[in-house]
């Protein structure tokens, strides 16, 4: 069930990412062709009027815009929250043992001669083998886990005999291999998810010289480049944050 929702939160993320920007700049050309080409054809206003009228149409189409997004990346941020709460969770839970208790205690048993037997070794050759000859017996994510968790000591005695370089390749080629078998489906999704979702807040919905980006920018002009902060270009709309143009909220509609 947990591996389920998470699926089900990357779906959500992987369609924002990948259909929002789309939305956005179709239902812009297709909602402004037509109003705009009557404001310039409009044969009752002199160019100074329809200037002021066209401008003013973008200007609340850029509004629309940005609030649109503003509610996109929240919604996403609590998407990302989620995921990543998740995928927290899943990593921490303990992989459970084989239900056949009896192969868990001989597992155990088989590991502490192991420790032993590399404590008592002199030769690194040697006790390398027996720890490659050990992993390789058991491919169980259970026991993978549990082995896992014993290597830093047996790092710690075979360094102790030879700290060569070829040496501790080869304990890192053992240790590769057992961490492989230890991540489960659920670890891997998980792992998965941290990656995908590490955005977060940060969610760029559309990527700059994108056509969704040059389409939205064609529409509502130079204050598109804000498209990712929407916040930033409100506050310009609303003549709270000035801009290299001149004061708050003016020549940002008109490339």
């Amino acid at each position: 069930m947990t591996i389920q929702k998470l699926n089900e939160l990357f779906e959500k993320g992987y369609e924002t990412k990948r259909m929002f920007a789309t939305t956005i700049a179709t239902q812009l050309r297709e909602g402004m062709n037509e109003p705009l080409a009557k404001i310039r054809n409009d044969q009752y206003l002199a160019s100074p009027g329809k200037k002021a009228k066209e401008e003013e149409f973008k200007r609340k189409a850029a509004r629309e815009v940005f609030e649109v997004v503003v509610k996109e990346k929240a919604t996403y941020a609590k998407v990302a929250a989620e995921a990543t709460a998740l995928a927290k969770k899943m990593k921490t839970e303990a992989t459970k043992p084989p239900a056949n208790a009896v192969d868990v205690k001989l597992f155990e048993q088989e590991l502490a001669a192991l420790q032993t037997s590399i404590m008592l070794s002199t030769n690194v050759d040697t006790a390398i083998k027996a720890i490659d000859a050990f992993q390789s017996k058991y491919e169980e994510p259970y026991y993978a886990s549990e082995l896992q968790k014993a290597f830093p000591s047996l790092i710690q005695t075979v360094t102790a005999i030879d700290d060569s370089p070829m040496h501790r390749q080869a304990l890192r080629y053992i240790y590769s291999s057992i961490q492989a078998k230890a991540t489960t489906p659920e670890v891997a999704r998980a792992n998965e998810a941290l990656a995908y979702f590490s955005d977060g807040e940060d969610i760029k919905l559309f990527r700059e010289g994108s056509p969704q980006h040059d389409t939205v920018k064609t529409y509502i002009g130079a204050i598109a480049n804000h498209i990712n902060e929407p916040e930033t270009a409100l506050g310009i709309l609303d003549g709270k944050i000035e801009t290299f143009a001149g004061s708050a909220g003016t020549h940002v509609i008109s490339e």
